[in-house]
């Protein structure tokens, strides 16, 4: 029989997060029409099987979404380089993001996936 593992309120509130960008990705994407840069569609797929990947509770989902929030930290570090207009945005998603890294980090060290 196959079991489940019980998952922690933190990893329901990583997924929401990663819901949350990836549907403003598919907005940037479609509707905003910036689908020229090539990071938006990156950042695209990452999110969505991430997600997926966390909610398995599986090691490998749990490397794959701590490499999306690390690749998504490192995106909204460089807008907020060079992009003044979008500074707050991306500096509320870049605390978001670092805080969730230091949560999988440490859940992946405590050996929290099978």
């Amino acid at each position: 029989m196959l079991s489940i593992p019980k998952r922690p309120p933190a990893i329901f509130a990583i997924v929401i997060w990663m819901i949350i960008n990836a549907v403003f990705f598919v907005i940037e994407v479609t509707a905003l029409n910036d689908a020229a840069d090539f990071n938006n569609s990156i950042l695209l797929i990452l999110f969505v099987s991430s997600t997926i990947g966390l909610l398995s509770m599986r090691k490998a989902g749990a490397a794959l979404a701590l490499f999306t929030l690390i690749y998504a930290f490192s995106f909204n570090a460089f807008n907020f380089l060079y992009f003044p207009e979008a500074r707050l945005l991306n500096s509320v998603s870049a605390v978001m993001n670092i805080t969730a890294m230091v949560y999988m980090f440490i859940s992946i060290f405590q050996n929290k996936y099978c």
